[in-house]
């Protein structure tokens, strides 16, 4: 694994509005909000965006997986590989929630 490269601010707000356009199937919200999105980086002509999921059995990953895919390959440059990977090993909790769905949700 090659080691992280600078991310141009530029990059860094386009991927995150490209997964605030893919929504978790069951909750009905974006993923940036729902504080899905781990990291973003860039490594030697990839872009690697890692998720995490609300449970440790999300029946939805893969189509979340695929759906942010899309999105981020979308707007990235000719030429850079998007690789978009779930990590199982960090837990979500309503921490990560966006504020304001803290305060819709209650939390």
């Amino acid at each position: 694994m090659s080691p992280p490269l600078p991310m141009p601010p530029d990059l860094h707000a386009a991927v995150l509005d490209a997964l605030a356009r893919v929504h978790d199937p069951e909750m009905g919200e974006n993923l940036v909000d729902l504080g899905l999105v781990l990291d973003v980086a860039l490594a030697a002509g990839e872009l690697r965006v890692t998720l995490i999921p609300t449970s440790v059995t999300c029946p939805m990953a893969d189509v979340i997986l695929d759906d942010a895919w899309v999105e981020v390959e979308r707007i990235c440059p000719p030429g850079l590989a998007v690789e978009v990977a779930m990590d199982w090993d960090t837990a979500w909790s309503p921490e990560r929630l966006a504020p304001a769905l803290k305060a819709r949700f209650g939390w």
